[in-house]
């Protein structure tokens, strides 16, 4: 056992690739032994050629699971070598299909008994209590339920939100609150007085007037903010939400505006309204959207930056 055998899952690839040139050098070393002049990285475009006599191109591709770019490297190599040849399609000239060519049926009818004996051996070396082949089969219907990359991006966000607890601002987080506000305003905008004003002192102009904080902490560190402000009778106003930067696309903002937007119903205001920039914010702008804010005519605002208003109606 090696370091990879250790590893499990980590190192599926990497033992599926040893495994798969394994396969291919002793493939090779069968071929040889034969006296058959043969690359087993041919064989899945030989064998379906084969198998469909002509197919387009793209036809080829989706038959032997490669992808397009692949393919044409494949045939090119195989065209130079005499064992394929393209050729137009009667029903559509602009189609153009490829065939193997009298060499390579030739060949074909050579390697038969050949593939015969390396399927049993295969079959051999697989055929175990823990089936390589069945195993193949359900691996392969398991990714075309959900990719890999797509599991690992559901499994990360499962793991991340489970870590973040959403809490009510203490005077402990002022200073966070001031760190990670200042970082994004400074970074994409102007840092006006305003700002200066609530940063330095968001109690007094957030929380004294019955508004709300809330804080987005991951393992214990603040990672996120949004505030609430009391303004006309039912309305509040969002602002002052951000996530570090080490944070972002791991959907904490969206916990956030759905924990703000739940707060904003626990103070009981009928409606929530925000500012912001429509460049500048743009990601932010689609969380809106996504949390169900629509954009309104601006009016009202404080900041030279605000370059569009969006309330929610609760």
């Amino acid at each position: 056992m090696n370091i990879f055998n250790e590893l499990g899952g980590l190192a599926i690839s990497t033992r599926l690739q040893q495994l798969s040139d394994q396969f291919r050098k002793d493939g090779a070393l069968i071929y040889k032994a034969n006296n058959i002049d043969f690359e087993p990285k041919w064989f899945p475009v030989i064998y379906a050629l084969h198998a469909k006599q002509a197919l387009s191109i793209l036809e080829l591709s989706e038959e032997i699971g490669y992808a397009h770019p692949s393919t044409i490297t494949l045939l090119k190599e195989l065209e130079k070598e005499g064992l394929v040849e393209s050729f137009k399609d009667g029903r559509d000239e602009r189609k153009r299909m490829v065939r193997l060519s009298e060499k390579a049926q030739i060949l074909v009818q050579k390697m038969q008994p050949i593939w015969e004996v390396i399927r049993k051996a295969a079959e051999d070396i697989t055929n175990t209590a823990n089936n390589l082949l069945l195993a193949m089969d359900e691996t392969e219907y398991q990714l075309k339920k959900e990719g890999f990359f797509d599991r690992y991006q559901r499994l990360s966000q499962e793991e991340t939100t489970s870590a973040v607890n959403i809490v009510d601002y203490k005077r402990e987080h002022a200073k966070a609150f001031y760190d990670l506000n200042y970082a994004w305003i400074s970074d994409a905008y102007e840092v006006e007085p305003e700002d200066e004003k609530v940063l330095e002192d968001p109690e007094k102009y957030y929380l004294k007037d019955g508004g709300a904080i809330l804080i987005a902490l991951y393992q214990g560190e603040t990672v996120g903010t949004c505030a609430l402000k009391q303004g006309d009778p039912g309305v509040v106003e969002m602002s002052k939400m951000t996530v570090s930067k080490e944070m972002r696309g791991k959907k904490i903002g969206d916990l956030l505006g759905n924990a703000i937007i739940e707060k904003a119903r626990e103070l009981g205001a009928e409606k929530v309204i925000l500012y912001s920039n429509k460049k500048g914010s743009a990601a932010g702008i689609n969380l809106y959207k996504k949390l169900g804010f629509v954009e309104v005519p601006l009016a009202g605002h404080n900041f030279k930056r605000a370059d569009i208003k969006m309330e929610l109606v609760l």
